[in-house]
C-alpha cells in the first residue's frame, strides 16, 4: 500500500554512493556513509590541467595567490579614505564598497536548507560553484542550518578583523565573495595537538560533516578548511605537532575561467541534473536545469499543454502541490510575456504539504496554459472536464446550481476500506442529470492515501489521479466533477477513510448555464479594501463581495489567510447568509475549512445578486476572492466531461 501512496503523492529519491571505501582497524566499529568524517585524509593536488577542465571530482583544488590579480576585481584598500563604515566583523555595506558590491556580489535566488533566498551572498562567478555544493547535500540529506559568504574583512592573522594595514593582500577571501561558513556550531574551528607520540593529522575533529559532503565540495571546486592551511593536514601523511582546522569554512582559489569550466562540467554530467522547458517573462521556451528536480521560482513557468476536445477554452482542473520547498503559491495563466508579481491565485501551501484545489483555467489557441509558482514547488495537474460547445459524440451539460445537499457521510456507518469504492446516492430525481459538481472530504483514520471521484467503472488505484489527498488523521476536501449518464458515480479511497460529499449542483443536458472563462481576476481583499476597514474580519463577520459582473452566478477560488482560530468561511448570496445566521447563529454549510494558522484555497460557485455575493467567516481570518469564471444564461459553452486524466507531474522528468 505504501508504494502505491507514493507512486501518486511523494517521490522518494535514493543515492547510491559508488566507491566509498573508509578504511578502519580490524575489531572498530564500521563506518557507515553518513558518520562525521573525523579523520580527513585530503586527495592528490589538481593540476592546473584538471582545473580547466572542470573536473575536480578526484583531487584537492587548492591554487594560492591574490584573489585580484585572478580576475576576481580589485577591491579598494580596507579603511583607506572617507566611506567606511566597520560594523564589528566588516565593512559590508560601506559607501567606500559600493562599486566594488554591485559588480561582484550577488545573492541566492531561492532557498537553499534552511538559507532564505537572499541570505547567501558570494561573487558573480563563484556563485554557482557555492550554491551548486549547498543544494547538492541539502539534496542528499545533510541539513544547512546557516551559511555566511561575502564579509568584507581580512584574515585575523594580518593583525586584526579591521584591515589596519590597509593591504588589500591581507584581504580574506570572504571579502570577494570566494568563501562561506555554515553549520559552525556543529564544525568548530579548534586547534588539536598530536596524542601519544602521533602526528595531530590522526587526532579525531570535532565535525558533522560526511566524508560524501566534502567529496561534493571538492567536486565543486572548494577547498575545506577542515584540511588545515599550509601549515595543515592537507597533504596525505602529514606531521604536525598541532594543527588549527577550520571546519565550517569552504573556499575556492581558482580563477573565474576555472569557476566556469567547474560549474558547466558539473551541470553537464550530473546523473541527478533535471532540464526542463520552461516559459520565461518574454513568453519564450527555455531550458532550465537544476539537481533536485523540484521545479523552483527561477524556473518562472511551466506549459502544460492538453489533449482539449475542438473549441475548448477552458479545463476544469484539479491541481496539486507537493513537496513544497517553503509556503507559496500557484497561479495558472496564458504563456504570453508576463513580468512583476502575481496578483490571484488557484493554489496555496506550505512547506512539505500535498494539498489540492480544483480551478479553472483558460487556454490558448495550442490548448495549453503555464503554471507559475511563487516558491520551490511540484505541480500535478489532473483533467476533470472542459469547458466547450460540446458535440454529438461529446455533448456539453449546463450547471444548475442549488444549496448543498449531503448525500454521503460515512462517520455515521461504516467507513469507505481500502482499495475501495462506494456508489453515491442519488439527489433527487437523477434521471435527466450528466454529471454533478460535488466536495469531498476525507477524514483521515491512520493511514495516508488519496480519494478520487468519477464513474464507477473507471475510477480506481490503477488511473493516475486524485481528488483529495490526506494523511493520518487530519481533514482534507476539495471539489469535483463527476460525470456519469448511467448511475450518480463512486468514490474510490486508497486507504480506509471516512467520506462526506456534498452536491454543489448539477450539470443537466438541456438546461442550466453556461460558462464565461476569462483570465483570472482579483475582485476581493479584505486586507485592503474598504469594505472591511482594511482589517482582518473578526469572528462572526458577515460582509458583501461586489464582483463587478452582471452574471447570475462565477465560480470563484476563494482564499483564507491571518487565520486567528479553527473555523470556516461560507459564501452565498446575501440574504440566504442573513437568514441562515438568523436562524441558527451561523450557516450550516462551509465553502474553505481551515485550521489556526493556515492559508487554505478552494473553488465554490456561487449565485448573485445584482452581480454581488456575501461571506461570513466563523472566526477571524481574511478572505481573498479571485474571479475564474462566470456562469451566463446563453448556452454556447458548457461543461464537457470525459474520464479524469493526469495531463502533468513535475516529479517526472521530461
Amino acid at each position: 500500500m505504501t508504494s502505491r501512496i507514493l507512486s501518486k503523492l511523494l517521490v522518494t529519491t535514493t543515492i547510491a554512493l559508488a566507491g566509498l571505501v573508509v578504511p578502519f582497524a580490524l575489531g572498530a566499529p564500521a563506518v557507515h556513509a553518513d558518520d562525521p568524517w573525523t579523520l580527513p585524509i585530503p586527495p592528490p593536488r589538481c593540476t592546473t590541467q584538471q582545473a580547466n577542465s572542470g573536473n575536480v571530482a578526484n583531487c584537492l583544488f587548492a591554487f594560492y595567490g591574490y584573489a585580484g590579480s585572478k580576475g576576481w576585481g580589485e577591491p579598494p584598500q580596507p579603511g583607506v579614505g572617507p566611506g567606511w563604515n566597520w560594523s564589528a566583523n566588516s565593512y559590508s555595506g560601506s559607501p567606500a564598497l559600493a562599486e566594488f558590491e554591485a559588480t561582484n556580489i550577488a545573492a541566492n535566488d531561492t532557498r537553499i536548507g534552511d538559507i532564505r533566498a537572499g541570505d547567501l551572498e558570494t561573487h558573480v562567478g563563484a556563485q554557482a560553484l557555492f550554491e551548486g555544493f549547498l543544494s547538492e547535500i541539502t539534496a542528499r540529506g545533510y541539513e544547512v542550518d546557516h551559511a555566511s559568504g561575502y564579509s568584507f574583512r581580512c584574515t585575523s592573522g594580518n593583525s586584526g578583523w579591521s584591515c589596519p594595514s590597509g593591504d588589500t593582500a591581507d584581504l580574506s577571501l570572504h571579502a570577494w565573495g570566494l568563501a562561506i561558513d555554515m553549520n559552525s556550531a556543529t564544525n568548530p574551528i579548534r586547534t588539536y595537538s598530536g596524542m601519544n607520540g602521533q602526528s595531530a593529522c590522526l587526532t579525531p575533529m570535532v565535525t558533522d560533516f560526511p566524508q560524501w559532503a566534502i567529496q561534493a565540495a571538492e567536486r565543486w571546486g572548494l577547498y575545506w578548511g577542515g584540511y588545515g592551511w599550509n601549515d595543515g593536514c592537507n597533504v596525505a601523511g602529514a606531521e604536525r605537532s598541532s594543527v588549527s582546522r577550520d571546519a565550517p569554512h569552504f573556499e575556492f582559489r581558482g580563477t573565474p575561467s576555472q569557476a566556469a569550466a567547474i560549474a558547466a562540467f558539473n551541470l553537464g554530467n550530473d546523473p541527478s541534473r533535471v532540464c526542463r522547458t520552461v516559459v520565461n517573462d518574454a513568453g519564450n521556451p527555455v531550458e532550465s536545469c537544476n539537481l533536485t528536480g523540484r521545479p523552483d521560482d527561477t524556473w518562472q513557468r511551466l506549459p502544460v499543454i492538453l489533449d482539449a476536445p475542438a473549441g475548448a477554452t477552458a479545463a476544469l482542473i484539479n491541481l496539486t502541490a507537493t513537496g513544497a520547498a517553503g509556503p507559496g503559491f500557484f497561479t495558472l495563466e496564458n504563456c504570453d510575456a508576463r513580468t512583476g508579481e502575481r496578483s490571484t491565485s488557484a493554489i496555496t501551501y506550505t512547506a512539505g504539504e500535498s494539498v489540492a484545489a480544483l480551478a479553472i483555467v483558460p487556454l490558448d489557441a495550442s490548448k495549453r496554459f503555464c503554471v507559475y509558482r511563487s516558491t520551490a514547488a511540484h505541480s500535478l495537474v489532473d483533467v476533470v472536464a472542459f469547458v466547450a460547445p460540446g458535440t454529438a459524440d461529446a455533448p456539453a451539460a449546463w450547471l444548475q446550481t442549488s444549496s448543498p445537499a449531503r448525500v454521503l457521510d460515512t462517520r455515521t456507518a461504516a467507513p469507505v476500506g481500502a482499495d475501495a469504492q462506494q456508489q453515491l446516492p442519488a439527489n433527487g430525481d437523477s434521471t435527466a442529470r450528466s454529471g454533478r459538481l460535488v466536495n469531498l472530504v476525507a477524514v483521515g483514520r491512520g493511514q495516508p492515501g488519496f480519494l478520487q471521484a468519477g464513474s464507477c467503472d473507471v475510477i480506481g488505484d490503477h488511473l493516475a489521479f486524485s481528488n483529495v489527498n490526506y494523511n493520518s488523521s487530519e481533514v482534507r476536501s476539495n471539489r469535483t466533477v463527476i460525470g456519469d449518464e448511467s448511475a450518480d458515480g463512486c468514490v474510490y479511497s486508497l486507504a480506509g477513510v471516512d467520506v462526506v460529499v456534498d452536491e454543489l449542483a448539477v450539470l443537466d443536458p438541456v438546461e442550466g448555464y453556461g460558462w464565461s472563462v476569462a483570465p483570472v481576476r482579483r475582485a476581493f481583499d479584505s486586507r485592503t479594501n474598504a469594505t472591511t476597514n482594511r482589517t482582518t474580519p473578526p469572528a462572526g463577520s458577515l460582509f458583501r463581495i461586489d464582483l463587478g459582473t452582471q452574471a447570475p452566478a462565477a465560480a470563484i477560488a476563494i482564499t483564507v489567510t491571518n487565520t486567528k482560530a479553527a473555523g470556516y468561511v461560507t459564501v452565498g448570496r446575501c440574504d440566504e447568509l442573513s437568514a441562515a445566521i438568523a436562524a441558527g447563529g451561523a450557516p450550516t454549510t462551509s465553502n474553505v475549512n481551515h485550521m489556526a494558522g493556515q492559508t487554505v484555497t478552494n473553488l465554490a460557485v456561487v449565485a448573485l445578486d445584482g452581480g454581488a455575493m456575501c461571506a461570513y467567516t466563523l472566526s477571524a481570518a481574511d478572505v481573498i476572492v479571485d474571479v475564474q469564471a462566470e456562469l451566463v444564461t446563453r448556452q454556447v459553452n458548457g461543461i464537457v466531461v470525459g474520464s479524469p486524466m493526469r495531463a502533468h507531474d513535475s516529479r517526472v522528468a521530461g
